[in-house]
């Protein structure tokens, strides 16, 4: 793992997600029932009526689902290819657009919400990220990042407990109980450093595109953590609203005693 991705590994990741029908076919996996925690997180912070800024989109659903709700909608993605079924998901108050989330053309506070589901682990640069969110966003209007929280220790600790029960663990993090126990160990002294630490410090890896197909994040680039983003969003001028949003009682439970640690990232920030 290393403090930057290098150039070579940022273009692989871009053509992937450019060309790959197989990875299309995760995505086009993630229905209304999936993205419904994703939906309702942001129907509950976003004011009637809102623009909203959805990252990341990939087939459109999600950005469908909340121009549903009377918000007017952008969803976005890097990949044309992946907003190719967005041609049936249409209303007045949606549209979609191919650009990247590190450099959104797009004015100084356009939007009420800027938001995101599972994309924040695929990007190559989170400083410039978050950034670019937080330009675009109006004054009072909130951030809402969401998605896998890959540096928890529980995710080794689950992987060990399904592989004692002789179920399998999760692909390409741990695979045999040896891995588990290393990625558990591994993510709990990380978390641990990272909380005490007083700046961001994001990191990133190689992404394994030969096994992205198989699920697992093995394209993810950043070693996502809620601890990194909570500090950033501060210095760009954000209060965090809340770290604990989930649907689930697992979601709950988690977040309720461990927001940092648990499975899952849930950031809302609002721009002061």
């Amino acid at each position: 793992m290393n403090s930057n991705i290098l150039p070579e590994d940022r273009e692989s990741l871009h053509q992937f997600y450019k060309t790959s029908s197989d990875y299309k076919k995760l995505l086009d996996a993630h229905d209304r029932k999936y993205l419904k925690p994703y939906i309702d997180s942001v129907n509950k912070y976003a004011k009637q009526n809102s623009v909203i800024l959805d990252l990341g989109c990939g087939n459109g659903l999600s950005s469908y689902m909340l121009s549903k709700n009377g918000h007017t909608v952008i969803g976005t993605d890097i990949s044309a290819f992946f907003l190719l079924d967005a041609s049936h998901l249409q209303n007045k108050n949606l549209n979609y657009l191919v650009c990247d989330a590190l450099s959104l053309p797009y004015k100084d506070e356009s939007f009420d919400v800027v938001c995101s589901n599972e994309l924040i682990e695929h990007l190559t640069d989170i400083p410039r990220a978050i950034t670019e969110m937080a330009r675009v966003l109006k004054s009072g209007g909130v951030i809402i990042i969401m998605g896998p929280n890959l540096c928890s220790p529980f995710w080794g600790a689950l992987d060990l407990l399904n592989m004692t029960r002789g179920k399998d663990g999760r692909h390409n993090w741990s695979e045999t109980k040896f891995q588990a126990v290393k990625w558990c160990w591994h993510n709990f002294t990380l978390s641990i450093k990272k909380k005490f630490f007083r700046k961001a410090d994001f990191i990133y890896k190689k992404p394994d595109l030969e096994k992205a197909i198989d699920g697992g994040d093995s394209d993810s680039v950043y070693y996502a953590c809620p601890i990194d983003l909570e500090r950033f969003l501060k210095s760009c001028n954000m209060q965090i609203v809340s770290l604990r949003e989930s649907s689930t009682l697992r979601g709950r439970i988690f977040s309720a005693f461990f927001p940092r640690f648990g499975f899952y990232i849930n950031v809302i920030a609002r721009k002061k």
